[in-house]
């Protein structure tokens, strides 16, 4: 493979995956969404540098997952910025007036931030093994958990 077809082919899986790339980069960091833009070309730089080792054993999305969530946990603490709240700022939509969908933010935004990471993989169609690499869980507790945060959701929903 030619640098030309590597590089075609690396820009078209980051296109395909901008909006993946941007959640990550909103849900490990603290800083203002027009700062966004630099964090998501930092875990793209990341995402370069560690192309070569991909070696098709999972899905793209779940690898891009776990190295730009490598590199922000890495920047983070380089930074010492703090996990942010979602809210209707960190999130892009195409919902922005949907009063479920901010109640659901809202919601989120509740749980701790390792019950946030399994959830948002699992709303972005991360399956149950993808679930459990990404997050270095075995398989069975990660479907555990994400069976009881999906209930305690269901929960505070309720509670409302």
């Amino acid at each position: 493979m030619t640098i030309q077809d590597k590089q075609a082919r690396f820009v078209n899986m980051i296109k395909e995956h901008e909006r993946l790339i941007l959640r990550v980069c909103a849900l490990y960091s603290d800083v203002a969404r027009e700062e966004l833009p630099d964090l998501y070309q930092d875990a793209v730089c990341a995402l370069w540098e560690s192309f070569d080792s991909f070696k098709n054993e999972s899905k793209v999305s779940t690898w891009i997952y776990s190295v730009t969530r490598f590199n922000m946990l890495n920047h983070r603490r380089k930074k010492k910025y703090e996990t942010v709240q979602l809210d209707e700022s960190t999130l892009p939509t195409t919902h922005e007036n949907d009063d479920a969908l901010t109640e659901l933010r809202e919601l989120i935004a509740l749980l701790p931030k390792d019950e946030r990471d399994l959830l948002i993989m699992w709303m972005e169609g991360f399956t149950g093994p993808e679930i459990a690499k990404a997050s270095g869980l075995p398989y069975g507790v990660a479907a555990v958990r994400l069976t009881r945060i999906k209930m305690k959701l269901r929960k505070l929903m309720k509670n409302r």
